[in-house]
């Protein structure tokens, strides 16, 4: 039993050591794999505020598979062009965003606020964008829009006139 317990000290050990050493690009790819097998705990070891709150991503969120660009190093901080591909939802099957990341004294470390700001506006404008497009098909185009609107507007003073009256 005390032979396990040291193997598996000496594995915790080498993976916090070695994670210190890890590059912006082993970090972002090993925070998104955590990340996509739901394993928080390791995704939070990988970011600059140990906080599994803040860690943990919107539920409806589930990550099929990630592709990373080329990091960018400046300084302190670092960013990381990626792209999720989600499970489910057939409107946003891929979204990208910036993985951003801060040299911390352990390392390199996703910042999660920033990195999640990244995420949901890129989400956000693929759900705007979606909406757009919908909204623009089922009424038939720009023409079909400014006809409704018109209609309106001039209905809706035929209203305040008759009721001033």
């Amino acid at each position: 039993m005390a032979k396990y317990l040291t193997l598996l000290f000496l594995s915790f050990l080498m993976f916090g050591c070695s994670s210190k050493n890890m590059s912006v690009s082993t970090v972002t790819q090993e925070f998104w794999t955590a990340q996509q097998q739901n394993r928080i705990d390791a995704a939070k070891n990988l970011t600059v505020k140990e906080d599994a709150k803040k860690t943990k991503l919107y539920k409806k969120i589930e990550i099929k598979t990630a592709t990373f660009g080329k990091a960018k190093e400046d300084g302190n901080s670092a960013t990381v062009p990626t792209k999720l591909y989600l499970k489910g939802d057939k409107d946003i099957g891929e979204v990208d965003f910036t993985t951003k990341l801060n040299k911390t004294d352990r390392g390199w470390r996703v910042n999660m606020d920033s990195t999640k700001q990244s995420l949901y506006l890129a989400i956000s404008k693929q759900v705007a964008g979606n909406l757009g497009n919908i909204f623009k098909e089922s009424l038939g185009g720009v023409d079909s829009i400014k006809t409704i609107f018109g209609e309106f507007i001039k209905n809706f003073k035929d209203v305040i006139e008759n009721s001033n009256k």
